[in-house]
């Protein structure tokens, strides 16, 4: 249920500065909520996008790049809400970030060339006892890098969760209100530490997709 409403907050935020751009134009100040989205966009263009995969190619990526983005960032967000519409930690469930890893996989490797299959299977330029070797080893790297996006959302997510549990819980071990005195401070400290995660695993997780969409598409350097 959280999911959707997350969904549907994204989908209200996009679909309402599409309006505003459609109406005021592209080449006008943005006003409103485009003044909030258009330098986070921007940023996942020109941080994310093109340093990674490159100008040719990066255009075609930007949908699912903001999708990962924002879906991520909402979620996170909505998690730190213990109330409605929050109180839910949807990124902290690995059932979610296992299939935002597996869209990535599929995402990187119907997309990738004949030179990213050919650095994986048979390496040029090396003897081919290494190529023999070497061959397993890239094919494990294919399956173990969204493996590593999907356990790194959910431990850096629920690790933080778990903090702010463990030091409310000091309260009910103590059996004292005053234990609330140090549990609460550092609580609120470590809840606003957690929004600074909330971005960063986010910018995180795209930043990687990004890259091996990247390290897919690269052409043959000669």
């Amino acid at each position: 249920a959280s999911l959707f409403v997350s969904v549907f907050i994204i989908l209200l935020v996009f679909l309402t500065a599409a309006a505003s751009y459609k109406k005021t134009g592209v080449t006008s100040a943005p006003k409103g909520l485009q003044s909030f989205m258009e330098p986070v966009v921007l940023f996942v263009r020109d941080d994310l996008a093109i340093p990674n995969i490159g100008k040719k190619k990066y255009a075609k990526f930007m949908p699912f790049l903001l999708t990962v983005f924002f879906l991520i960032l909402t979620n996170n967000f909505l998690g730190l809400i213990p109330f409605f519409p929050g109180g839910a930690n949807v990124s902290g469930n690995i059932a979610f970030t296992m299939m935002l890893a597996v869209c990535v996989f599929i995402v990187v490797n119907l997309s990738a060339n004949k030179n990213y299959w050919q650095h994986i299977f048979w390496m040029p330029g090396m003897h081919w006892s290494m190529k023999l070797f070497l061959a397993p080893i890239e094919l494990i790297g294919v399956f173990t890098k969204p493996i590593s996006l999907m356990i790194r959302l959910f431990a850096n997510i629920t690790a933080g969760h778990i903090l702010v549990l463990s030091l409310i819980c000091i309260i009910f071990i103590f059996k004292t209100i005053f234990a609330s005195a140090i549990a609460v401070p550092f609580a609120v400290f470590i809840g606003m530490i957690e929004c600074l995660v909330a971005f960063l695993q986010a910018y995180i997780f795209t930043m990687l997709t990004a890259m091996y969409i990247g390290m897919a598409n690269e052409e043959h350097h000669h």
